[in-house]
Order: structure tokens, then C-alpha cells, then sequence
């Protein structure tokens, strides 16, 4: 009896271990380059690393874990890997070959439909994805594509699996893995490339209005490089000039009929070529109604915050929470005023010390241009006892809640409270570590900055 390196992962939050809701995963790595293997699950159109296991010396690998939801995952490492489908309560038998990966042994319906697909395409798949591994130009590619492309129909279907919400994801996946290939193949490094004549019939259905007008392309594992292959391929074919970045990138956004695959694309394609926070804020305005969900969202403020430089004098980094009436409040609301923002929380000692201090300055700068703000660092869940506190203690200004360490503390570097903060009419930075109320030199500052 042969022996098999498994990995158990207990991932099932809430779940009983006895619970038959585990997906088991076996088999044999036949490359002798490959000494450990990782499982990727999807997320927004991309692969994530979900675990790990080292291979065997028989060269056997193994996982078992018990998935979220029914979905795409892969297999592989980060120069190649290969796609399976799991629902949980199933086992899948997979050898991971030097080019491809094959079934081997019992294996659920879902997958021996998607290894019909997944054989047939290998070929196909490597000249054009994995160039890197094989030698192929436009001469010999072109030829194998076209035949390729004429069984397709033939190819779906043999598709059967018995599960009909399944076999009609499958041929989702392999028109959208087709216009891949295709557009692919035209944007690496070969050692000939064709002239536009050159190219198949086929690569003239490429390009749709009737493509990418959902989000559906982000549940499978390329999902993401699938709509900016697309769209690169489209701004290819339309035979514009490259007249600079914003041209390019606008048309290739035409080609994408849903705000969140735009949302994805810009996320990929635009913020992480900026070198300035300044340039990022440009481009927060001009591509920022395409950030869709918290995703995009977290993943763009992370290139923002790399790049804010808190100096004196450079551009505040905005940020907008709620107030005590769940009102939206930006520091930018505030410009042509001075701005005092306290970061605190209920918990912290230290920043109940300095509320008599603060009371009193507000009511020594009242009637100037200074505006108090005051932005809780209370985690979510105590949003009532900030309310409370808020009430109870008859604090002043405007007070927002920020839900824990967010925006406002990544932006500004912010580890430990009380954090009071400085800003000048024009919206820029006096101070992101000022004094505290308790000392004069506060006052000082405020004062000085009012007069300018």
C-alpha cells in the first residue's frame, strides 16, 4: 500500500470535525523540480495561497480541508498550476505532470467534465500561457489554434456532468479561456511575431459587446488577467495609437461593461504604476467610482499609504467616517479652516486625561477658525458604549467613528493614542504628532497658523 503525505487543515469555523464536509486531495507529483505543493483558492479573479504540503519522497502529496463554498481552486506553485473544482464531501485524485496535470483513479463528475476541457486545452494552454516552458511563434501556434477552435462545439458537448448549474459555469470558463489563449499568446515574447493580416478568422469574434458585462470571469482562477488580456486585446485590434497612459487605459476600460471588472482592472493596471501620493490622488478622482467593493477599496488605500509622505507642508491624506447621527464627515469638508483632530478611544486612559484639557481650549478657540474633530478608534462593535461615552462626558466638536485602526491610523502611522493632529486652511499638514491640550505650545500652534 502506497503512502501519501497529507495535509489536514481544520478550517471549518463552527463546523464539528465529524461533519462529512471535507475535501480530500491525493496523488503524485512527477516532476522532480517540484519538491513542495501549494493549494490556491479564488478571490476576486485571482489566486490566493491557501496551503501548503511538501512532497513525499515516493513523490505523493496530499490535502484535506473543508472549503467555504463550492468553487474553482489550483494546484501547482507560482510558475504553473493546474485547475480543480470542489464542492467539499468529495475526494479528487490529481498527478501533477512536468506540463500538465491529469486525473487519476475516482474523481466527482464535476471534475472528469472539467479534465475533458482541461486535457484537450493543454496543448494550446502551454504555447500560449506557459511560454516560458515550450518554443512556439505565430507559425506553428496559429495552424494547431485554428483546428483547435473548430471542435469546440464538440468539445462542450461532451461536457455532462449531471450537474447543470456546473456544466454551464464549465462553458463559460472555456469561451472565456479560448479569447485568453488567443489574446495571450499576442502579448508575450516570441521569436516571431505576426503581422495583423496573419491573424486567424477567429481573432476577429475576439472582441463583444456581449463580453465582460457581468462580474462572473472573477470566480475562476485567472479570472483577473482574463479582463486585462481582454481589454489589452481590444485597444490591439482598435489600431489607436499608444498616445499615453490615460488614453490607453480609458480605452482599454471601454472594453469592460461592469464597474467592478473596471474596478479590478484599475486596481491591477493603474495604482500600482504610481510613484506620487499626489499622482495617486489624481487618479483616486478619475478612477476612484470603479472601486466597487471593500476589496478594490483596501487594496488601493494600501498604495496610498505607501506613498503619503506626513512631512509639514505636504497634502493631508483624507479620510471620511461617520458622526454621532451617521452622517458622513470628511477632513476635506473642513478647507479654509484650521483643523484640530483628536484620535482617541474610550478605553484609552490617557485620552480621557486630556478631555478637561480639550474642553477648555475649544472654548478658548471659540468663535475662531478652528474646527475640533474627533475620530474614535473604538472598534465597531462598541459603537453604542462611543455614543454613551460621547453624551456622558457632553464632548464637543464633531465626533466620528472610525471602527478600529482604519484609514486614519494606517495614512498616518498612528500606534498608540491619544494622536493630535494639525492641518491649515489649505488642507495640508502643520503637524501629525502635535502637542497635547495639557501643553500651551497646542495653543501656540493654532494660534500661529490662524494668523497666516
Amino acid at each position: 500500500m502506497k503512502k501519501f503525505s497529507l495535509l489536514l487543515l481544520l478550517v471549518c469555523m463552527g463546523v464539528s470535525v465529524y461533519a462529512q464536509k471535507y475535501t480530500e486531495i491525493k496523488g503524485f507529483v512527477k516532476d522532480d523540480r517540484l519538491k513542495e505543493i501549494h493549494l490556491y483558492n479564488v478571490e476576486d479573479g485571482s489566486t490566493h495561497l491557501y496551503a501548503s504540503t511538501a512532497v513525499a519522497e515516493d513523490g505523493s502529496f496530499g490535502f484535506l480541508f473543508c472549503p467555504s463554498k463550492p468553487g474553482f481552486y489550483t494546484l501547482g506553485n507560482d510558475q504553473m498550476d493546474f485547475v480543480i473544482y470542489v464542492k467539499g464531501n468529495d475526494k479528487i485524485n490529481i498527478d501533477i505532470l512536468e506540463n500538465k496535470a491529469e486525473l487519476n483513479g475516482k474523481n466527482t463528475k464535476e471534475n472528469v467534465a472539467l479534465y475533458k476541457w482541461e486535457d484537450f486545452a493543454a496543448d494550446v494552454r502551454l504555447k500560449s500561457v506557459y511560454f516560458m516552458r515550450t518554443i512556439s511563434n505565430y507559425k506553428d501556434f496559429f495552424p494547431e489554434f485554428t483546428v483547435f477552435v473548430s471542435k469546440l462545439d464538440s468539445i462542450k458537448k461532451k461536457i455532462k456532468s449531471g450537474d447543470a448549474e456546473f456544466d454551464a459555469l464549465l462553458k463559460k470558463k472555456i469561451d472565456y479561456d479560448v479569447d485568453y489563449y488567443a489574446a495571450y499568446f499576442l502579448q508575450t515574447p516570441r521569436t516571431a511575431h505576426p503581422e495583423r493580416g496573419d491573424w486567424p478568422e477567429f481573432y476577429n469574434s475576439i472582441i463583444s459587446d456581449s463580453k465582460f458585462t457581468t462580474d462572473e470571469v472573477l470566480q475562476f482562477p485567472q479570472g483577473a488577467r482574463m479582463l486585462g488580456i481582454y481589454s489589452t486585446f481590444g485597444h490591439m485590434s482598435s489600431g489607436k495609437e499608444y498616445s499615453g497612459p490615460e488614453n490607453y487605459h480609458s480605452t482599454c476600460l471601454s472594453y469592460l461593461k461592469n464597474d467592478r471588472l473596471k474596478g479590478e482592472y484599475v486596481t491591477r493596471n493603474v495604482f500600482p504604476g504610481i510613484k506620487s501620493y499626489d499622482q495617486y490622488l489624481g487618479m483616486l478622482d478619475r478612477y476612484g467610482k470603479y472601486l466597487v467593493t471593500p476589496s478594490q477599496k483596501a487594496r488601493v488605500e494600501a498604495i496610498g499609504t505607501a506613498l503619503y509622505d506626513t512631512a509639514p507642508g505636504k497634502m493631508a491624506a483624507d479620510f471620511t467616517y461617520p458622526d454621532v447621527n451617521g452622517k458622513d464627515v470628511s477632513l476635506s469638508d473642513f478647507k479654509g479652516k484650521v483643523v484640530l483632530v483628536d484620535v482617541w478611544a474610550t478605553w484609552c486612559g490617557p485620552c480621557r486625561g486630556e478631555i478637561p484639557h480639550l474642553k477648555k481650549l475649544e472654548e478658548e478657540m471659540h468663535g475662531t477658525d478652528v474646527v475640533f474633530l474627533g475620530v474614535s478608534v473604538d472598534e465597531a462593535k462598541d459603537k453604542q458604549k462611543w455614543l454613551d461615552f460621547i453624551k456622558k462626558e457632553e464632548l464637543g466638536g464633531i465626533q466620528v467613528h472610525a471602527s478600529g485602526w482604519s484609514k486614519i491610523a494606517k495614512d498616518y502611522k498612528i500606534k498608540g493614542i491619544p494622536r493630535f493632529m494639525v492641518f491649515d486652511k489649505k488642507g495640508n499638514i502643520v503637524s501629525v504628532d502635535a502637542p497635547r491640550p495639557s501643553s500651551p505650545e497646542l495653543k501656540q500652534m493654532l494660534e500661529a497658523e490662524l494668523k497666516k
